[in-house]
């Protein structure tokens, strides 16, 4: 990543929007009449900067991180009752900072917590099962001790307006959580974001998942963009992890159980002892050996026989 120093714009005198941002500006200003197509021009203007694999991002981080472990929170004996009817509950947690909190989504899913994390964790398909995700391409990935470190590029497509950024993940296997913030080495298209998601095993089959996450953006957005980024964000993600981790334990069981019935058949096979059965009489064996005899003296006789008289007409035959 660069320094962030070559190619960084004047604060004061930032350059004139691409032309390409022109029909959106105006698609915006028609979709929202208060707002000139000036006002949106200025208002997005930083976002016209455009993402940069090459230039480090313009700071490095104002959002507090979250740290990998399991959440701070108290569920009430009402909350529990909501999870029960499959439904998610919005609780308040603190941040570490006074008179901050940020929202933390709790949901219960029928899938056990090793499905749950792994599709969490397959980022690659999020363009799959996440809506607005065009695309999340990893670019990097580290290991350090018991901690998995990956690196993605994500395209957002939010109502006609597109955003990149540049994200880190930090992932524990064993406490099956997975933090992520800004790779502040490149410069998003948004000012910070930082998330949690937290899988804690409830039954055999069965998990409680956890999710926070905080977004800042840039300059000014408008309110409908900024809901979707943010606070729909919040509400949606514990939704198609639920329906994706549900599909998956639905297909590992129906793969599994084929795979168990067939394993099955075959140690009954293996198992199974047909009874001897018992020696025929002698008089019935000389019998049988008698026919046999006979049979293939037949045989014998008549080999022999088409040998001596070929089918008129054959290739060894006399005309």
């Amino acid at each position: 990543a660069g320094s962030g120093v070559r190619g960084c714009p004047s604060s004061s005198s930032p350059p004139p929007l691409p032309l390409s941002l022109y029909p959106r500006l105006v698609s915006f200003s028609r979709r929202l009449p208060s707002v000139s197509l000036w006002t949106m021009a200025v208002a997005v203007a930083l976002l016209a900067l455009g993402a940069a694999e090459d230039l480090a991002h313009y700071h490095h981080g104002k959002l507090s991180k979250y740290e990998i472990g399991p959440p701070s929170v108290l569920l009430s004996s009402s909350d529990e009752q909501r999870l029960r009817t499959g439904k998610p509950v919005l609780q308040a947690v603190e941040t570490g900072v006074v008179g901050a909190r940020r929202m933390l989504m709790v949901q219960d899913i029928a899938a056990p917590a090793n499905v749950v994390m792994d599709r969490i964790m397959d980022l690659a398909h999020y363009d799959k099962m996440v809506d607005g995700v065009v695309r999340n391409v990893e670019y990097c990935r580290e290991k350090e001790g018991g901690l998995q470190k990956i690196k993605t590029t994500y395209d957002i497509a939010v109502l006609h307006m597109k955003f990149r950024y540049f994200m880190e993940h930090e992932y524990d296997p064993d406490q099956k959580c997975m933090v992520f913030h800004l790779d502040y080495s490149r410069r998003s298209d948004i000012d910070d974001s930082v998330g949690y998601w937290y899988v804690q095993p409830s039954g055999r089959a069965s998990s409680r998942v956890y999710y926070s996450c905080e977004c800042k953006l840039r300059g000014w957005v408008p309110g409908p963009v900024y809901n979707v980024l943010t606070k729909e964000a919040l509400s949606k993600a514990t939704t198609w992890v639920s329906k994706e981790s549900v599909k998956e334990w639905r297909n590992q069981q129906q793969n599994d159980g084929f795979g168990r019935f067939v394993s099955g058949v075959r140690d009954s096979l293996d198992q199974l002892k047909l009874p001897r059965m018992p020696e025929p009489p002698v008089f019935v064996s000389r019998f049988m050996d008698a026919r046999r005899d006979a049979a293939v003296r037949f045989v014998s006789n008549t080999r022999l026989g088409r040998k001596l008289s070929p089918v008129p007409g054959s290739p060894g035959s006399i005309q």
